[in-house]
Protein backbone atom coordinates (compact mmCIF):
# COMPACT_ATOMS: atom_id res chain seq x y z
CA UNK A 1 0.00 0.00 0.00
CA UNK A 2 1.60 2.88 -1.09
CA UNK A 3 1.51 5.63 1.99
CA UNK A 4 3.31 9.43 1.56
CA UNK A 5 7.26 8.28 2.44
CA UNK A 6 7.78 11.87 3.68
CA UNK A 7 4.78 11.50 6.47
CA UNK A 8 5.83 7.96 7.06
CA UNK A 9 9.43 8.88 8.25
CA UNK A 10 7.96 12.39 10.25
CA UNK A 11 5.75 9.52 12.22
CA UNK A 12 7.66 7.43 13.07
CA UNK A 13 10.63 9.39 14.66
CA UNK A 14 7.69 11.32 16.42
CA UNK A 15 6.32 7.68 17.62
CA UNK A 16 10.41 6.99 18.18
CA UNK A 17 11.04 10.49 20.53
CA UNK A 18 7.78 9.90 22.14
CA UNK A 19 7.47 8.90 25.71
CA UNK A 20 3.68 9.73 26.58
CA UNK A 21 0.98 8.89 23.91
CA UNK A 22 -2.54 9.05 23.64
CA UNK A 23 -5.07 7.95 21.37
CA UNK A 24 -8.91 9.05 20.90
CA UNK A 25 -11.82 8.16 19.54
CA UNK A 26 -14.91 9.74 18.10
CA UNK A 27 -18.34 10.11 19.80
CA UNK A 28 -20.67 7.01 19.70
CA UNK A 29 -17.55 5.21 19.02
CA UNK A 30 -18.10 2.38 16.72
CA UNK A 31 -16.18 -1.11 15.94
CA UNK A 32 -13.78 0.54 13.83
CA UNK A 33 -13.33 3.63 16.00
CA UNK A 34 -12.38 1.31 19.50
CA UNK A 35 -10.86 -1.05 17.60
CA UNK A 36 -8.23 1.19 15.95
CA UNK A 37 -7.90 2.99 19.60
CA UNK A 38 -7.20 -0.27 21.41
CA UNK A 39 -5.09 -1.87 18.37
CA UNK A 40 -2.78 1.58 18.23
CA UNK A 41 -2.65 1.69 22.13
CA UNK A 42 -1.17 -2.08 22.54
CA UNK A 43 1.55 -1.42 19.98
CA UNK A 44 2.62 1.44 21.85
CA UNK A 45 2.95 -0.05 25.15
CA UNK A 46 4.40 -3.43 23.50
CA UNK A 47 7.02 -0.78 22.87
CA UNK A 48 7.03 0.24 25.86
CA UNK A 49 5.11 3.68 25.39
CA UNK A 50 3.37 5.17 28.13
CA UNK A 51 -0.33 5.03 26.33
CA UNK A 52 -4.01 6.29 27.17
CA UNK A 53 -7.22 6.19 25.33
CA UNK A 54 -9.86 8.41 25.52
CA UNK A 55 -13.51 8.16 24.24
CA UNK A 56 -15.75 10.88 24.50
CA UNK A 57 -18.63 8.77 25.84
CA UNK A 58 -19.87 5.04 26.71
CA UNK A 59 -20.12 2.57 23.79
CA UNK A 60 -22.10 -0.10 23.35
CA UNK A 61 -21.52 -3.21 25.88
CA UNK A 62 -20.77 -5.79 22.80
CA UNK A 63 -17.46 -4.09 22.48
CA UNK A 64 -16.40 -4.25 25.99
CA UNK A 65 -14.65 -7.09 25.19
CA UNK A 66 -12.19 -6.32 23.54
CA UNK A 67 -8.09 -6.42 25.17
CA UNK A 68 -7.57 -2.71 26.19
CA UNK A 69 -11.32 -1.69 27.12
CA UNK A 70 -11.06 -1.38 30.76
CA UNK A 71 -8.50 1.18 30.91
CA UNK A 72 -10.36 3.58 28.40
CA UNK A 73 -11.08 6.61 30.08
CA UNK A 74 -14.52 8.13 29.08
CA UNK A 75 -14.30 11.98 28.95
CA UNK A 76 -18.06 12.52 30.06
CA UNK A 77 -17.36 10.30 33.38
CA UNK A 78 -13.79 11.30 33.95
CA UNK A 79 -12.76 14.79 32.43
CA UNK A 80 -10.24 15.68 34.52
CA UNK A 81 -8.40 12.70 34.27
CA UNK A 82 -8.38 12.92 30.52
CA UNK A 83 -7.56 16.44 30.01
CA UNK A 84 -4.39 15.49 32.10
CA UNK A 85 -3.53 12.87 29.83
CA UNK A 86 -3.74 14.91 26.91
CA UNK A 87 -1.73 17.82 28.35
CA UNK A 88 0.76 15.72 28.81
CA UNK A 89 1.23 13.47 25.37
CA UNK A 90 4.33 13.83 23.80
CA UNK A 91 1.60 12.37 20.51
CA UNK A 92 -2.05 12.28 20.49
CA UNK A 93 -3.35 10.02 17.42
CA UNK A 94 -6.96 10.95 16.31
CA UNK A 95 -8.64 8.05 14.76
CA UNK A 96 -11.23 7.12 12.71
CA UNK A 97 -12.67 11.12 12.74
CA UNK A 98 -11.56 13.64 10.51
CA UNK A 99 -13.20 16.54 11.95
CA UNK A 100 -12.58 17.86 15.16
CA UNK A 101 -16.64 18.35 16.38
CA UNK A 102 -16.80 14.15 15.81
CA UNK A 103 -15.47 14.16 19.32
CA UNK A 104 -18.13 16.42 21.50
CA UNK A 105 -16.85 17.55 24.79
CA UNK A 106 -13.72 16.59 24.16
CA UNK A 107 -13.17 19.37 21.34
CA UNK A 108 -12.57 21.84 24.32
CA UNK A 109 -9.67 19.91 25.40
CA UNK A 110 -7.97 19.89 22.35
CA UNK A 111 -6.08 23.54 22.64
CA UNK A 112 -4.44 21.74 25.90
CA UNK A 113 -2.62 19.60 23.88
CA UNK A 114 1.02 20.39 23.55
CA UNK A 115 2.33 17.57 22.25
CA UNK A 116 2.85 16.34 18.26
CA UNK A 117 -0.85 15.61 16.73
CA UNK A 118 -1.71 12.53 13.59
CA UNK A 119 -4.92 11.99 12.30
CA UNK A 120 -5.55 8.48 10.89
CA UNK A 121 -9.10 8.27 9.00
CA UNK A 122 -10.55 6.94 6.17
CA UNK A 123 -13.39 9.69 5.65
CA UNK A 124 -13.56 12.29 2.72
CA UNK A 125 -12.92 15.72 2.91
CA UNK A 126 -10.43 15.81 6.19
CA UNK A 127 -10.67 19.01 8.16
CA UNK A 128 -7.08 20.30 8.54
CA UNK A 129 -6.50 20.55 12.68
CA UNK A 130 -4.18 17.51 13.04
CA UNK A 131 0.12 18.60 12.60
CA UNK A 132 0.30 14.94 10.07
CA UNK A 133 -2.55 13.86 8.62
CA UNK A 134 -3.08 10.27 7.34
CA UNK A 135 -6.31 10.27 5.27
CA UNK A 136 -7.61 7.52 2.45
CA UNK A 137 -10.66 6.84 1.83
CA UNK A 138 -10.07 3.96 -0.49
CA UNK A 139 -9.01 1.77 2.32
CA UNK A 140 -11.98 0.00 4.16
CA UNK A 141 -12.10 0.85 7.54
CA UNK A 142 -9.53 2.89 9.97
CA UNK A 143 -8.60 -0.48 11.42
CA UNK A 144 -7.11 -1.43 7.76
CA UNK A 145 -4.82 1.60 7.57
CA UNK A 146 -3.86 1.44 11.24
CA UNK A 147 -1.80 -1.64 10.25
CA UNK A 148 -0.62 -0.39 6.90
CA UNK A 149 0.37 2.67 8.36
CA UNK A 150 1.81 0.64 11.66
CA UNK A 151 3.79 -1.72 8.79
CA UNK A 152 5.26 0.95 7.07
CA UNK A 153 6.74 2.79 10.35
CA UNK A 154 8.27 -0.71 11.07
CA UNK A 155 5.99 -1.68 14.08
CA UNK A 156 4.32 -4.84 12.45
CA UNK A 157 6.34 -7.01 14.05
CA UNK A 158 4.79 -5.44 17.86
CA UNK A 159 1.11 -5.97 16.90
CA UNK A 160 0.55 -8.98 18.46
CA UNK A 161 -2.47 -11.20 18.87
CA UNK A 162 -4.95 -9.04 21.19
CA UNK A 163 -3.82 -5.70 19.09
CA UNK A 164 -4.61 -8.15 15.61
CA UNK A 165 -8.42 -9.08 17.52
CA UNK A 166 -8.90 -5.21 17.53
CA UNK A 167 -7.84 -4.37 14.23
CA UNK A 168 -10.12 -7.65 12.96
CA UNK A 169 -12.82 -6.05 14.67
CA UNK A 170 -12.97 -2.65 12.77
CA UNK A 171 -12.68 -4.26 9.41
CA UNK A 172 -15.48 -6.68 10.13
CA UNK A 173 -17.96 -4.19 11.60
CA UNK A 174 -17.07 -1.00 8.69
CA UNK A 175 -17.73 -3.70 5.82
CA UNK A 176 -20.76 -5.32 7.67
CA UNK A 177 -19.04 -8.68 7.88
CA UNK A 178 -17.20 -7.98 4.49
CA UNK A 179 -20.42 -7.03 2.48
CA UNK A 180 -19.75 -3.56 1.10
CA UNK A 181 -16.06 -1.53 0.89
CA UNK A 182 -13.94 -4.32 0.74
CA UNK A 183 -13.74 -5.47 -2.76
CA UNK A 184 -9.91 -4.23 -2.49
CA UNK A 185 -7.53 -7.27 -2.79
CA UNK A 186 -5.09 -5.54 0.35
CA UNK A 187 -8.37 -5.59 2.69
CA UNK A 188 -8.33 -9.20 2.73
CA UNK A 189 -3.84 -9.47 2.82
CA UNK A 190 -4.42 -7.78 5.89
CA UNK A 191 -6.96 -10.19 7.47
CA UNK A 192 -4.43 -12.91 6.43
CA UNK A 193 -1.65 -10.92 7.96
CA UNK A 194 -3.76 -10.89 10.91
CA UNK A 195 -5.34 -14.40 11.51
CA UNK A 196 -0.91 -15.59 11.41
CA UNK A 197 -1.61 -13.35 14.30
CA UNK A 198 -3.56 -16.16 16.13
CA UNK A 199 -6.90 -14.12 16.38
CA UNK A 200 -10.22 -16.09 16.55
CA UNK A 201 -12.39 -15.03 13.73
CA UNK A 202 -15.01 -16.72 14.54
CA UNK A 203 -15.19 -15.92 18.40
CA UNK A 204 -14.73 -12.50 17.57
CA UNK A 205 -17.63 -12.55 14.91
CA UNK A 206 -20.01 -14.60 18.25
CA UNK A 207 -18.59 -11.68 21.12
CA UNK A 208 -19.96 -8.38 18.19
CA UNK A 209 -22.78 -10.14 16.52
CA UNK A 210 -24.22 -12.85 19.12
CA UNK A 211 -24.07 -10.80 22.20
CA UNK A 212 -26.90 -8.90 22.01
CA UNK A 213 -30.37 -8.89 24.66
CA UNK A 214 -33.48 -9.85 24.26
CA UNK A 215 -34.84 -6.45 24.64
CA UNK A 216 -32.62 -5.71 21.23
CA UNK A 217 -34.19 -8.56 19.20
CA UNK A 218 -37.72 -7.86 20.24
CA UNK A 219 -37.21 -4.35 19.10
CA UNK A 220 -35.91 -5.04 15.66
CA UNK A 221 -39.04 -7.41 15.41
CA UNK A 222 -41.25 -4.90 15.90
CA UNK A 223 -39.44 -2.21 13.63
CA UNK A 224 -39.57 -4.79 10.95
CA UNK A 225 -43.03 -5.67 11.73
CA UNK A 226 -44.36 -1.66 12.40
CA UNK A 227 -41.97 0.83 11.18
CA UNK A 228 -40.48 -0.02 7.72
CA UNK A 229 -41.66 1.07 4.58
CA UNK A 230 -40.62 -0.22 0.81
CA UNK A 231 -41.06 2.55 -1.81
CA UNK A 232 -40.76 -0.01 -4.69
CA UNK A 233 -40.99 3.34 -7.03
CA UNK A 234 -37.50 4.04 -6.69
CA UNK A 235 -35.91 1.08 -4.90
CA UNK A 236 -36.15 2.06 -1.61
CA UNK A 237 -36.94 1.17 1.84
CA UNK A 238 -36.50 2.87 4.97
CA UNK A 239 -36.93 2.55 8.70
CA UNK A 240 -37.96 4.32 12.10
CA UNK A 241 -37.72 4.09 15.57
CA UNK A 242 -39.54 6.96 18.43
CA UNK A 243 -38.57 7.42 21.40
CA UNK A 244 -41.63 5.46 22.60
CA UNK A 245 -39.95 2.69 20.61
CA UNK A 246 -36.81 3.52 22.64
CA UNK A 247 -37.86 3.43 25.68
CA UNK A 248 -40.49 0.30 25.42
CA UNK A 249 -37.87 -1.91 24.25
CA UNK A 250 -35.56 -0.43 27.16
CA UNK A 251 -32.73 0.75 24.25
CA UNK A 252 -29.37 0.97 25.43
CA UNK A 253 -26.41 2.38 22.99
CA UNK A 254 -25.54 -0.27 20.49
CA UNK A 255 -29.15 -1.47 20.35
CA UNK A 256 -29.63 -0.64 16.83
CA UNK A 257 -26.36 -1.15 15.45
CA UNK A 258 -27.10 -2.79 11.63
CA UNK A 259 -30.51 -2.24 11.85
CA UNK A 260 -29.91 -0.01 8.69
CA UNK A 261 -28.94 -2.91 6.86
CA UNK A 262 -31.60 -5.23 7.01
CA UNK A 263 -33.71 -3.87 4.22
CA UNK A 264 -31.12 -4.37 1.85
CA UNK A 265 -32.13 -7.43 1.67
CA UNK A 266 -34.84 -6.70 0.26
CA UNK A 267 -34.80 -7.90 -3.52
CA UNK A 268 -34.32 -5.17 -5.68
CA UNK A 269 -33.80 -2.29 -2.82
CA UNK A 270 -31.02 -0.32 -3.90
CA UNK A 271 -31.18 2.00 -0.76
CA UNK A 272 -31.75 2.08 2.86
CA UNK A 273 -32.28 4.63 5.72
CA UNK A 274 -32.84 4.53 9.72
CA UNK A 275 -34.57 7.74 11.92
CA UNK A 276 -33.87 7.70 15.06
CA UNK A 277 -35.69 10.11 17.26
CA UNK A 278 -32.91 11.00 19.70
CA UNK A 279 -33.84 10.31 23.36
CA UNK A 280 -32.30 13.56 24.93
CA UNK A 281 -30.72 15.77 22.32
CA UNK A 282 -33.57 16.60 20.26
CA UNK A 283 -34.05 15.95 16.44
CA UNK A 284 -33.36 12.77 14.64
CA UNK A 285 -30.36 10.91 14.22
CA UNK A 286 -30.35 9.15 10.26
CA UNK A 287 -27.90 6.53 8.70
CA UNK A 288 -27.97 5.53 5.11
CA UNK A 289 -26.81 2.25 3.14
CA UNK A 290 -26.82 1.89 -0.44
CA UNK A 291 -25.45 -0.96 -3.34
CA UNK A 292 -24.07 -0.60 -6.16
CA UNK A 293 -23.16 3.24 -7.50
CA UNK A 294 -25.88 5.11 -5.61
CA UNK A 295 -24.23 7.74 -3.34
CA UNK A 296 -25.24 7.63 -0.23
CA UNK A 297 -22.75 10.20 1.08
CA UNK A 298 -24.03 12.41 -1.61
CA UNK A 299 -27.92 12.25 -0.58
CA UNK A 300 -26.66 12.65 2.82
CA UNK A 301 -24.45 15.62 3.11
CA UNK A 302 -26.92 17.31 0.08
CA UNK A 303 -30.26 16.68 2.63
CA UNK A 304 -29.39 15.56 5.82
CA UNK A 305 -26.08 17.73 7.07
CA UNK A 306 -24.16 14.23 6.77
CA UNK A 307 -21.35 12.71 5.02
CA UNK A 308 -19.98 9.35 4.69
CA UNK A 309 -18.65 6.91 2.11
CA UNK A 310 -20.75 6.10 -0.89
CA UNK A 311 -22.31 3.35 0.26
CA UNK A 312 -22.21 3.92 4.12
CA UNK A 313 -23.45 7.21 5.48
CA UNK A 314 -24.73 9.18 8.22
CA UNK A 315 -26.60 12.11 8.60
CA UNK A 316 -29.31 14.19 11.20
CA UNK A 317 -32.18 16.28 10.98
CA UNK A 318 -33.29 19.42 13.54
CA UNK A 319 -36.88 18.80 13.31
CA UNK A 320 -39.04 16.14 14.10
CA UNK A 321 -39.07 12.94 13.08
CA UNK A 322 -42.01 13.22 10.99
CA UNK A 323 -41.04 16.46 9.41
CA UNK A 324 -37.47 14.22 8.65
CA UNK A 325 -39.34 11.69 6.72
CA UNK A 326 -41.13 14.08 5.17
CA UNK A 327 -38.10 15.27 3.66
CA UNK A 328 -36.67 11.80 2.72
CA UNK A 329 -39.71 11.48 0.51
CA UNK A 330 -39.86 14.69 -0.89
CA UNK A 331 -35.70 14.45 -1.74
CA UNK A 332 -36.21 10.56 -3.40
CA UNK A 333 -37.98 11.63 -6.25
CA UNK A 334 -34.53 13.65 -7.44
CA UNK A 335 -32.65 10.53 -7.45
CA UNK A 336 -34.92 8.35 -9.34
CA UNK A 337 -32.33 7.75 -12.57
CA UNK A 338 -29.79 6.76 -10.10
CA UNK A 339 -32.31 4.65 -8.03
CA UNK A 340 -33.33 2.47 -10.88
CA UNK A 341 -29.81 1.98 -12.59
CA UNK A 342 -29.29 -1.87 -12.56
CA UNK A 343 -25.42 -1.46 -11.16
Amino acid sequence: MDIEKGAIEKLSRLVQEAGKVVCIMHKNPDGDAVGASLAMSRVMLNINKSCKVISPNAYPAFLHWMPGNEDVVVYDKKATEARKVLKEADVVFFLDFNMANRIGKVEEALEEIQGETVMIDHHPEPDAFAGLTFSDTSVSSTCEYVFAILDAIGLGKHLDKEAAACLYTGIMTDTGSFSYNSSRPYTYHVVSQLLERGIDKDKIYGSVYDNYSENRMRLLGHMLLDRMEVLEAYNTAFIYLTRKDLKKFRHVPGDTEGFVNYPLAIKGVRFTAIFIEKESEGGVKISFRSKGSFPANEFSSAHFNGGGHRNAAGGHFQGTLEQALAKFRQELPKYSDLLNKTK
